[in-house]
């Protein structure tokens, strides 16, 4: 009896379940149909399920200066299942949205506003009265109350300068009309904040549907995400169909996308209903008047240049090159006692030690036995108490002539083949902007960026014409000095062989190629900013810097320089750590970077100290014990002079090396830049100062060289600290750092480094091409190598 009961009531339950899953799914597909009565203006509340759909009617005044915004609310439950479905019909077209509004990483807003769009109406030249239908539907069981209203947005045409405020919140966008006037061809667009929500703007075409959705507003147009600045330079040909354009914002749900890797904690947890984010913003556009200066910047810029290609023409014709213009009546005496000096040294048979044993100064000629002879091994200081300019250049003169032509030949080399993958690189990175829209892919300054044919920020990229010209200028002067001393060599070669420094120019001409093409490198850098191609900048920045310090070295111990392949080997390692450092700037690669440099700088200081004799291998540190061995650990200095520097210079760098471990700056290859130019101007300053020690005059023009060098430096270091974008954090921080154009309403701050530092490495190779004119009479004997 009870078994039957039991059966009874559950075939009950079935059969009344079936009966109310029935009338659900019933009343979700064929719900009753209400007609609500709503006027514009009017907040209109209702209350329903899954059983009935609203609709709305409601008549209003058309304006095509005004724009209509519905606005939505409801009453959210966290238990409720099923949302609103709110769908707007216009006259040519339908938005829809849910409510409660929910974004992907879970936030929740129960309310909800969409501004309609002026492409739907019928006319929308002229006012009108127009009709909005409005349906409101759920497929929850459970009535949800709603409220819905229509409003006029009067401020929606923007105008050029004139500022328009707003607010904005991810569930309620904002977008604002611009027409372009007959007489303007481009706008500026500049957008202020004085908080740091998250937000992407964007520039569309006048069309409908307008994207103002989620992340489908990052695929419309030119888009930007902004912290608290955003700007744009918008052309009328970009619109050619109806020259209008809307302007759309749209907070995140989030400040993922704006905030650095360090401040990820400060994003909002997802779940929280109608989090509190509201933007207030300004945005203002600006006539075009201050791009007609372009054009007034290029011609003055080239100008410049013409005028100091003029000056250094003019100098050049009016002031011979010294080689040939060395006091004609004591060439004579000085040739005939330098070979009665060559003369005698023969006769006496003298014979230089090198590391593979003794060597003669004449068996030196040919090529193939100076390709296997090795450095000097030992070098005794002479009676003045230093190694003289003379022990150091016993090789053929001929022979280190060819050794170091190799320079420039691999230098062009290299500059070939790193070209032309770049140039098109970048050209992609380009296109790839113009296709996309996506104006976070280039870290520019966007308050001072003027287009020029397809080129974004025209203004960087021809800023680096200096190099460039400056480059070239060099490598004619070095060609000019190199013909000039040719020709003094062929008709006095005894003093070329006894008196002043050995000129060799193959490390002058790799010089020249290298600021030329610094200048092209960084013009391919500067199309597209960016972490993936700022090695490009950087790259012969690091090789000019090299050979400087190379060139230095050489001037004094010809014999004993590094190879070109060995040299370029060396650049290459450097670069490679660069582009490791830029991906992986943590702090156990800065320690690793630590050691490596102090080590490095331990096998150098040998290599220099020596003389050339410590040979930087695996084994460099058994090499270096067995030659302070043999000299002595608690002897006298040998070298002093060399010690004077080497002790402070590697102080120096060990403080750059903890200095990076410690602090890890922002940028690594800009502190591994500054690591070398650091050295360059330590042993520049050291040159010159062992130079005054021991009394060598100075040319009148390599003083005014070197004044000029430093002038340029210091100040062209003034505006390179200046900031004004880092692609080492987000493109809306970087935009943070933005500032207009401060010369010519075209160049910035970066762009008067770009043209001041050509000027600052221009001299500084004038200073080491003349700085020792001055001793061209002395004897090499009398020279220190320091």
């Amino acid at each position: 009896m009870i078994s039957l009961s039991i059966f009874l009531l559950a075939w009950v339950l079935i059969v009344q379940g079936d009966k109310i899953s029935d009338n659900s799914i019933k009343s979700i597909i064929n719900p009753d149909i209400e007609i609500k009565n709503c006027t514009f203006g009017e907040i209109c509340t209702g209350a329903l399920n899954s059983s009935s759909v609203h609709y709305y009617s409601v008549e209003y005044s058309f304006d095509p200066s005004m724009a209509i915004r519905v606005i939505t609310n409801m009453t959210y439950k966290t238990e409720q299942e099923s949302p609103l479905l709110i769908v707007v019909r216009q006259i040519r077209g339908v938005i829809s949205w849910t409510l409660p509004y929910t974004f992907t990483n879970g936030m929740i807003y129960s309310s909800s506003s969409r501004i309609l769009c002026l492409q739907n109406e019928i006319n929308r030249t002229r006012a009108h009265i127009s009709r909005v239908f409005i349906e409101i539907s759920t497929s929850n069981n459970d009535l949800i109350n709603y409220s819905v209203q229509l409003e006029n947005i009067t401020q929606f045409i923007l105008q050029t300068g004139i500022s328009q405020q707003f607010f904005v919140s991810p569930a309620m966008p904002v977008y604002y009309k611009f027409t372009f006037p007959p007489d303007i061809e481009n706008v500026f667009i500049d957008v202020r904040s004085p908080d740091q929500l998250c937000t992407v703007v964007s520039v569309q075409s006048f069309d409908c549907p307008v994207y103002d959705v989620s992340e489908i507003g990052t695929r419309q147009g030119h888009y930007q995400t902004m912290a608290s600045i955003a700007s744009f330079n918008v052309y009328a040909s970009e619109f050619p169909k109806r020259n209008t354009f809307l302007l759309v914002f749209l907070v995140k749900p989030t400040d993922a996308d704006c905030l650095n890797d360090q401040e990820q904690t400060m994003i909002r947890p997802s779940g929280i209903v109608d989090v509190q984010r509201r933007k207030n913003a300004t945005v203002t556009l600006q006539p075009p008047a201050n791009y007609n200066f372009l054009y007034i910047a290029i011609f003055s810029t080239i100008g410049l240049f013409l005028f100091i290609y003029f000056m250094a023409f003019g100098i050049m014709c009016k002031h011979p090159d010294i080689y040939d213009h060395l006091a004609p009546e004591q060439l004579p005496f000085l040739e005939a006692k330098a070979e009665r000096e060559i003369a005698e040294r023969r006769d006496n048979e003298f014979r230089y030690q090198t590391a593979e044993g003794e060597e003669n100064v004449e068996s030196a000629a040919t090529g193939n036995e100076l390709e296997n002879s090795a450095d000097v091994e030992v070098i005794e200081t002479s009676n003045a108490g230093f190694v003289t300019v003379s022990d150091l250049c016993v090789k053929d003169y001929d022979y280190l002539k060819q050794k170091f032509r190799i320079y420039p030949q691999t230098m062009l080399t290299i500059a070939i083949f790193y070209t032309l993958p770049v140039i098109q690189l970048v050209l992609q990175f380009q296109l790839n902007i113009d296709a996309s829209g996506n104006e976070d892919i280039c870290y520019f300054n966007f308050l001072c960026t003027r287009q020029f044919a397809m080129l974004t920020a025209f203004n960087n990229v021809f800023s680096n014409i200096g190099y460039c010209a400056l480059g070239l200028l060099f490598l004619i002067i070095v060609y000019r000095r190199d013909m000039a001393y040719a020709r003094f060599l062929a008709k006095y070669p005894a003093i070329g062989k006894e008196y002043g420094i050995p000129q060799h120019f193959g490390l002058f001409y790799a010089m020249g190629i290298g600021l030329f093409m610094e200048g092209v490198m960084s013009a391919c850098y500067h199309i597209c900013p960016s972490k993936q191609n700022f090695q490009f900048d950087t790259s012969f920045m690091f090789i000019v810097a090299v050979l400087n310090i190379i060139k230095i070295y050489q001037t004094r111990h010809p014999d004993i320089n590094p190879r070109s392949a060995g040299s370029f080997s060396f650049l290459a390692v450097i670069i490679l750590v660069t582009v490791i450092g830029v991906y992986y700037d943590e702090q156990w690669f800065w320690i690793t970077y630590a050691v490596i440099h102090i080590l490095s700088c331990l096998a150098f200081t040998g290599k220099i100290y020596y003389m050339g004799r410590l040979k930087v291998t695996f084994r460099v540190h058994v090499h270096l014990y067995h030659l302070v061995k043999e000299n002595g650990i608690l002897s006298r200095p040998r070298y002093l002079n060399r010690m004077m520097i080497l002790i402070p210079a590697n102080c120096i760098n060990i403080a750059f090396a903890l200095y990076g471990a410690i602090v890890q700056p922002e940028s690594f290859p800009n502190h591994l830049l500054f690591v070398f130019l650091g050295n360059l101007a330590i042993y520049l300053l050291y040159y010159i100062l062992m130079k005054i020690i021991h009394r060598e005059h100075f040319t009148r023009f390599s003083i005014l060289f070197l004044l000029l060098a430093t002038f340029f430096w210091s100040s062209s270091l003034y505006f390179f600290y200046q900031e004004v974008k880092s692609y080492e954090v987000q493109p809306a921080i970087s935009r943070m750092r933005n500032r207009p154009c401060i010369l010519l309403h075209t160049y910035d701050v970066h762009d008067i480094w770009h043209l001041l530092s050509s000027f600052s490495l221009f001299f500084s190779f004038l200073t080491l091409l003349t700085l020792d004119d001055g001793i061209r009479r002395k004897r090499r004997k009398e020279l220190a190598a320091f």
